[in-house]
C-alpha cells in the first residue's frame, strides 16, 4: 500500500490531481493484472493476491434466505405481543438457522486482525525496511535530534559552542551504537526477521566478537594497503575532476563539516570524533549491519552496492555522495575479503583524518 501510495505522488507530479488519480487506478489495476498473471509461482506475491481478492464481507444469497422469513405477511397483533417476550430466544434460534444454511460471517476487520506482518512472504518487507529506516532512526532520530539535550548540557557546563557540539556528537554516537549491535543481534538471531516489540531487547555479545574481530587471513594488511592507495586515488580524482568542471571549490568540499579550529587541543578532539568515533558507528551500519542483512538474500556484490548507496546518501554534497559510494564499494570488498570490520575502519578512518588536517591547514 505504501508503494501504491508513492506511485500517486509522483504522478501528481506531473499531472493535474484527477489525470493523476485516472492513471493511479489504471495503474494499480494493470499491477494486479501483471501480479495475477506472472506472480502466482512467487509466494509473497500470491499471499497479497490472496488477501486482496478476500477483502471485504461474504454475504447471504437471497435465494438461500431462511423460509421462515416471509416479507409481507402481517402478524396477529397478539402473536406480535407474544414475540416482544421471547425476542432474545427467537433471535437465538434464527442465528442458529442462518448459520446452517450460510457460510461464516467475516469481516474485513477480523481479516486485519488475523493478518501478520511477521509471515514469510513478507521477509523482503521486512528486510528492505530494516535497510532503510535504521540509518534514518540512526542519522535523524539519534545523531541530529537526540543529541541536543547533550549539546545543551554541556553548553550549560560552560562548553565553547563548537566543543559542545563535538562532544554531544561523540555521545549521540555511542548511544547510536548501541542500538546498532542490539539491531544486529535480533537480526541474526531471528533470521525472519520479526518486527515486535523484543526487537531492542536483544543484545549478543558474539556478535561484536564477530564484528571486530582480529582478521587472520593471509595478505589482509597487503590488501588494506592497496585499498588505501585506490581510495585516495579515486578520491583526489573526483576532487581535482570536480574544482575543474564545477569552479565553484564550496561546493566540492569535504561533507565532513568545518570546526573553528583554534589550536592543537581542539584539533585533537576534532579527529577523536571525526577520524575515531565516527569511521566506527558508520563502518558498523554499513558494513556490518547493512551489508551482512543485505547478503541474507542478495549475493555479497549486490549487498555491497547496496551498503555503498546509502552510504553516499547520507551526505551532503554531489562530490561526497560520489566519493562516498565509490569510497563505500571500497570498504565494502575489504570487508567481505577480510570478514572484519577493522580493516574498513581504518580505510575510513584514514580517509576522514587527511580531510581534518587539511582543513586544519585551510587547504580547502
Amino acid at each position: 500500500m505504501i508503494f501504491y501510495l508513492f506511485i500517486l505522488l509522483i504522478l501528481s507530479n506531473f499531472f493535474s490531481p484527477l489525470i493523476a488519480f485516472i492513471l493511479w487506478i489504471v495503474t494499480g489495476f494493470g499491477i494486479y493484472k501483471i501480479a495475477e498473471n506472472y506472480g502466482e509461482e512467487v509466494p509473497w506475491i500470491k499471499q497479497v493476491l490472496e488477501n486482496v481478492q478476500n477483502i471485504g464481507f461474504t454475504s447471504t444469497s437471497p435465494d438461500t434466505a431462511p423460509e421462515a422469513i416471509v416479507a409481507g405477511v402481517d402478524e396477529p397483533e397478539e402473536g406480535k405481543a407474544a414475540d416482544l417476550d421471547n425476542y432474545a430466544e427467537k433471535f437465538d434460534e434464527w442465528r442458529v438457522t442462518k448459520d446452517t444454511i450460510a457460510p461464516t460471517f467475516v469481516s474485513a476487520g477480523e481479516k486485519i486482525t488475523s493478518f501478520s506482518f511477521n509471515t514469510p512472504g513478507l521477509y523482503k518487507v521486512r528486510l528492505w525496511m530494516f535497510l532503510l529506516l535504521v540509518p534514518v532512526l540512526v542519522w535523524i532520530l539519534i545523531w541530529d535530534i537526540a543529541t541536543l539535550p547533550f549539546q545543551f548540557w554541556c553548553l550549560m557546563l560552560g562548553l565553547s559552542q563548537s566543543d559542545a557540539y563535538i562532544f554531544s556528537s561523540i555521545m549521540g554516537l555511542f548511544l547510536s551504537y548501541f542500538i546498532i549491535i542490539r539491531l544486529y543481534s535480533h537480526c541474526t538471531n531471528n533470521r525472519n526477521l520479526p518486527i515486535n516489540s523484543e526487537i531492542l531487547s536483544d543484545f549478543d555479545y558474539y556478535t561484536v566478537r564477530h564484528l571486530f574481530r582480529l582478521p587472520r587471513e593471509s595478505g589482509t594488511i597487503k590488501l588494506t594497503f592497496k585499498a588505501l592507495f585506490l581510495d585516495f586515488l579515486i578520491g583526489w580524482t573526483l576532487y581535482i575532476l570536480a574544482i575543474f568542471y564545477v569552479l565553484e571549490t564550496a561546493s566540492v568540499q569535504s561533507s565532513i563539516g568545518s570546526f573553528l579550529i583554534s589550536d592543537h587541543f581542539t584539533l585533537l578532539k576534532t579527529l577523536i570524533y571525526l577520524a575515531v568515533c565516527v569511521p566506527i558507528v558508520e563502518e558498523l551500519l554499513f558494513r556490518g549491519f547493512v551489508l551482512d542483512l543485505a547478503s541474507e538474500a542478495y549475493g555479497f556484490w549486490t549487498a555491497i552496492i547496496i551498503s555503498s548507496f546509502l552510504f553516499g546518501l547520507i551526505h551532503l554534497n554531489p562530490y561526497g555522495v560520489l566519493n562516498a559510494f565509490l569510497g563505500g564499494l571500497i570498504y565494502g570488498y575489504v570487508r567481505v575479503r577480510t570478514n572484519s570490520l577493522l580493516p574498513s575502519i581504518f580505510l575510513h578512518s584514514m580517509w576522514n583524518a587527511h580531510t581534518v588536517l587539511l582543513e586544519f591547514m585551510d587547504f580547502w
